[in-house]
């Protein structure tokens, strides 16, 4: 019984340990996303943070700024500590309000991809690696997906380095449509540490959610 007690409380205590990593973010009170403590805000948007931590509660981040885009980056880059700059990932969160007069897909409507989307991902894919002097490999991936009831645009791609000196990262992109509101969510690591951030995927899929529903 003892024994039997003494795991059930690892368990729990795992658990709990676990559920606290994960902090619930929002921007302007448009969305909200949970992410787990291996990732930290970049330091440019600390100053829009309101910071609330209810207890037996997940914490809670919202954050108020005038660009409806914040930027996530591997925790301990802030602080300039050199075991962070040993791995690589970024989280890029876009919101953008659609033209009322030309609305986009509405919950419970489903993506179909064809040529035309094929062919404009795969050049907007080239055309940000251009930009950013990463260059493109290859297309991995695209399909429709439907993420909380919110129809969402997903695909990712292989790229270089900078100057592609630097090792293979993968990009992903969530396009997450609402009907009059949209986000771009772009979530990118290093090929070789896929398995280290593969659970932010899952958060994603898991708990992203606009605050008004169309």
């Amino acid at each position: 019984m003892t024994k039997r007690f003494l795991l059930f409380t690892a368990f729990c205590l795992a658990f709990c340990m676990i559920y606290a990593q994960n902090t619930i973010y929002t921007c302007n009170g448009k969305y909200r996303v949970e992410l787990p403590s291996k990732v930290e805000l970049q330091n440019s948007e600390l100053n829009d943070v309101k910071r609330v931590v209810s207890k037996g509660k997940k914490a809670q981040v919202n954050i108020s700024n005038q660009t409806d885009k914040i930027v996530f980056q591997q925790r301990g880059m802030n602080a300039d500590q050199k075991s962070a700059y040993q791995k690589y990932c970024r989280v890029i969160i876009e919101f953008f309000k659609e033209d009322r007069n030309d609305p986009v897909w509405s919950r419970g409507e489903k993506i179909t991809v064809d040529r035309d989307i094929l062919y404009a991902v795969e050049q907007s894919a080239k055309e940000s690696c251009k930009k950013m002097n990463t260059p493109f490999v290859k297309l991995i991936t695209i399909e429709g997906l439907n993420i909380n009831g919110f129809p969402a645009l997903f695909y990712s791609y292989k790229r270089k380095g900078w100057e592609g000196k630097q090792p293979p990262v993968i990009v992903n992109v969530y396009q997450i449509f609402n009907r009059y509101e949209s986000i771009n969510l772009i979530f990118s690591y290093r090929e070789a540490e896929r398995e280290n951030w593969k659970d932010i995927h899952n958060n994603i899929i898991k708990t992203f959610s606009f605050t008004k529903k169309y």
